[in-house]
Parts: structure tokens; C-alpha cells; sequence
């Protein structure tokens, strides 16, 4: 009893708080959560609204992590029993086009037959990271059509058939226009037909149909002009360029003005360039096979720059920034493309049973440019570099006539075809056609021109 008395808050408490835990338990396992009191108005409202909102969307944790084969998309798709299914491929890196197809959706079958039958028109090895490919599948997720452009304005397509895939070749409609520029040269030409916002497709053109007539390292001066006519080839939606042939083109040098029409002589397959005469402009060999370089050593004896004494120098070197381009100086198939000796890397074309050229101290070959290779005069068969025995970077260049080397610079080189009688006739109306779009354009330049000043005015 003493314990007791002492411990009687205590015990009381205890009691009173099992007690209340029991009734707390009971009323929130045994109760009814989704009935309301009645007499809760606010309650009342809020289930009424609640009602009233649509049901949220439910989340599905389910989906499949990897994307639905083609067949499987178009079974999904409400209009799948009657539409077919274009999409759009561009080849990622790493891939190749069986790749692209599979991820695409196609069946490793008919990506196969589809392949080997482009591969007929197409070099497949040769695909590139972005090409882009158009495949059609049908209802089923077969593949039915494929198509890659092959060129500027031509598509091929690869056509499903009851015997197999097919390819064809298909024209795309284009629109040529034209476009002239002029300007004058306080430097070099490409410099100065950059400025004019030239192409360097066409600058590097003007350069080759120039180089049978123009020494381009002696005979450019600061003061000199250009000017050029040339053809632009516009895909049929306008999104797409190419630049075409030059119609025209005209160089006056110290006053004296070289002009070159392009045209395609009765009888020919094939288009040259003609001075206004009716004289051709190509040669057996260029005057010189690079542009804007400085001729920094001429044929004869003299004395050598490493070994330090006088010997015969049987070529000209032509000093240029690394990397300049060098051109074949005529039509002929290289004999020796591989390091050789002093000279560096090297490069000997055969022309004909009369004339070689030599290209020594390259610092890389061009495309494509090894022995037993056909090159065309102006192709680009190397760039300018040091290699080999040589104190800095330039192009030795030397000329072989019947066997034995010649000063480039004083050889007279034979020019090609003159037009004669009905030939001349017709290339006079063919030049006649010729100026009179250019004056046109240049009419138009004008016009547009003054019509910038007048908007200048008005504002």
C-alpha cells in the first residue's frame, strides 16, 4: 500500500493513456473512410466538384524501351490498312545503309535485295554521314520503294516488283540561270574574283581556260581587270545550287584584253574555248600549271641554294604558300607518282611521244594521282610543299621535249584547232548570242543598283 500511494499518479496516468490509444485504434481501423458526415456541407461541395473533373490519364510504367519495329507502328495507326508510309533516313556515323535501313524499320530481307539492287547505279561503299534517304513501306511495314539522289539532278529510286527490287535512273527538273561579274586585280586573280564573291569552282575554271594563253606570274599586274559570264543550275525547289560552265570570260592585261567564249564546234562532242577569231585556246601544254605563285628561280646554271655550288638548273621554281595547288599542264598519264630523292615527292605525266612535265617538292598528292592514272590538263595532281632537298617551300617545274629538258618559260608550244568557214560562221552567231545576255545582265546589275541608291534616298 505504501508503494501504492507512492506510485498512484503515476499508475493513473498510465491507465488513461492506454486507455485513449485503444479508442484512437479502433475508431481508424474500423471506420468507414469514404462515407461523410451529412451535416458537413463543406464536404458535401468538394466531393460534388470532384465528381464533376475527369479522371486523370493513367501512367503506364510499362512501356518498352526500345522503339517499335515498322510493322509494329503501322499496325497501330488507325489508317494503316490503306495508306503507305514515307520516312525520311540520314546516315548517322558508323553507319552503314544496311545499318540505316534496320534501324529504320525495314526488314534485313528486303533491306538486302533493295541494296543490291541500287548497287547497280550506285556505289554503296561510298555513302556518306548525312546522306539522305527516302524509304516507302506498305500498310504491312514492308519496303517498297527506296531513293538516294546520285547527283545534282539525278534520283535513283529502287521499286519493289513481284520478280524483285528494280532501279532506275531519274532526271530532276532544274532552271539555269546566269550571273556576271567583273573586277579589278590588286593582287591575284582568285583573290580578286573572290572579293566579288565567285565560287571557287568557277574562280579555279577561269584559272584553267586562262592558262593556255596567260603567264599568270609575269604578265598579271595591280590594275588589271576580269570579268565573267558563267551558268547557275538551280534544283527545282530553289534549296539546292550548282554552278555550270562559264560562257564568257575576259582578262585585260596592261590594257590588252584576252577574251574566251565558250562554244561547241560542228562536229564535236565537246565544248573548248575560242578567242574571237575562231583560234582555240588550248594547248599541248599550259604556260604555267599554277596560279598566284612568284617565280623565284629560272632555268640555267646557277648556284645551288644547299650544296653551295654553281650547277645547271633545268627547270623554274615557283615560290607559293604551302598547300597551292598544282595542275596538270596537259593531257597525259603519269609515268611516276612516289618520293624521289632530292626532288620530294614527284610526279612525272607523259603527254605525248614529244612532251613530259615534272612536278617535284609536293607536300601531298592530289585525288586519285598515282602511276598508270589519265589526267586532263588543269586536273589537280598535287599542292605546293618542301619535301626533298629543298631550303623552302616551292614547285620545281621542268619540261621534257623529244628527251631532253627546255626552258618552260621560252618553249613554243603548238595551239590547238582554228574555226574555219561554216565553222566561223556559226561561232559568230553563237558570240553574238552570247553579248547580247551579257548586256542584259549587266543592264539588270545596273538597274538594281540604282534602285538600292533611290531606297537609300527615300529613306
Amino acid at each position: 500500500m505504501h508503494i501504492f500511494k507512492e506510485y498512484k499518479p503515476f499508475i493513473y496516468g498510465f491507465t488513461i493513456f492506454v486507455c485513449g490509444l485503444s479508442i484512437g485504434l479502433s475508431n481508424l481501423l474500423f471506420t468507414d473512410n469514404k462515407r461523410s458526415d451529412p451535416f458537413d456541407d463543406d464536404v458535401s461541395i468538394k466531393t460534388a466538384e470532384d465528381n464533376n473533373r475527369p479522371a486523370p490519364e493513367p501512367v503506364i510504367q510499362n512501356a518498352p524501351e526500345e522503339e517499335l519495329r515498322m510493322s509494329e507502328t503501322l499496325l497501330l495507326s488507325e489508317d494503316s490498312n490503306t495508306e503507305v508510309f514515307n520516312k525520311e533516313i540520314r546516315v548517322k556515323r558508323g553507319q552503314g545503309l544496311m545499318d540505316a535501313l534496320l534501324d529504320n524499320g525495314a526488314e534485313r530481307g528486303d533491306a538486302f535485295n533493295a541494296i543490291e539492287a541500287l548497287s547497280d547505279l550506285y556505289n554503296v561503299r561510298k555513302i556518306q554521314v548525312g546522306q539522305k534517304l527516302t524509304a516507302v513501306y506498305s500498310p504491312d511495314g514492308t519496303l517498297t520503294r527506296l531513293e538516294i539522289q546520285k547527283d545534282f539532278d539525278h534520283l535513283i529510286t529502287v521499286e519493289q516488283e513481284t520478280s524483285g527490287y528494280k532501279s532506275a535512273v531519274k532526271e530532276l527538273p532544274t532552271q539555269t540561270i546566269t550571273r556576271h561579274a567583273s573586277g579589278i586585280i590588286d593582287d591575284s586573280l582568285f583573290l580578286a574574283a573572290q572579293r566579288q564573291g565567285l565560287p571557287q569552282i568557277v574562280i579555279v575554271d577561269l584559272i584553267r581556260i586562262f592558262s593556255y594563253d596567260v603567264d599568270f606570274q609575269r604578265e598579271i599586274r595591280k590594275g588589271d581587270q576580269f570579268e565573267v559570264f558563267y551558268e547557275r543550275i538551280l534544283s527545282e525547289d530553289g534549296r539546292r545550287v550548282q554552278e555550270g560552265n562559264i560562257l564568257f570570260a575576259k582578262l585585260v592585261l596592261s590594257g590588252k584584253a584576252v577574251s574566251l567564249y565558250r562554244h561547241v564546234p560542228e562536229g564535236k562532242d565537246f565544248a573548248d574555248y575560242f578567242h574571237e577569231d575562231g583560234q582555240s585556246s588550248k594547248r599541248a601544254l599550259m604556260k604555267t600549271p599554277i596560279e598566284g605563285a612568284r617565280l623565284s628561280s629560272y632555268y640555267g646554271n646557277r648556284k645551288h641554294p644547299v650544296l653551295g655550288y654553281n650547277r645547271m638548273h633545268k627547270g623554274v621554281d615557283f615560290s607559293a604558300p604551302t598547300g597551292t595547288p598544282i595542275m596538270a599542264a596537259g593531257d597525259g598519264v603519269i609515268e611516276r607518282s612516289s618520293w624521289y630523292g632530292s626532288f620530294g615527292n614527284y610526279v612525272r605525266i607523259r603527254h605525248n611521244g614529244t612532251y613530259k612535265t615534272i612536278y617535284a617538292h609536293m607536300s601531298k598528292y592530289g585525288r586519285g594521282i598515282k602511276k598508270g592514272v589519265r589526267v586532263r590538263q588543269g586536273q589537280i595532281i598535287g599542292y605546293v610543299g618542301a619535301t626533298g632537298r629543298v631550303t623552302g617551300r616551292h614547285l620545281h617545274y621542268e619540261v621534257y621535249m623529244n628527251g631532253k629538258q627546255v626552258n618552260p618559260l621560252t618553249l613554243k608550244i603548238p595551239s590547238g584547232i582554228k574555226l574555219k568557214n561554216a565553222q566561223f560562221e556559226n561561232y559568230k552567231i553563237a558570240m553574238t548570242e552570247t553579248n547580247h545576255l551579257i548586256a542584259e545582265a549587266k543592264s539588270h546589275i545596273l538597274l538594281t543598283k540604282t534602285y538600292a541608291r533611290n531606297l537609300e534616298v527615300i529613306d
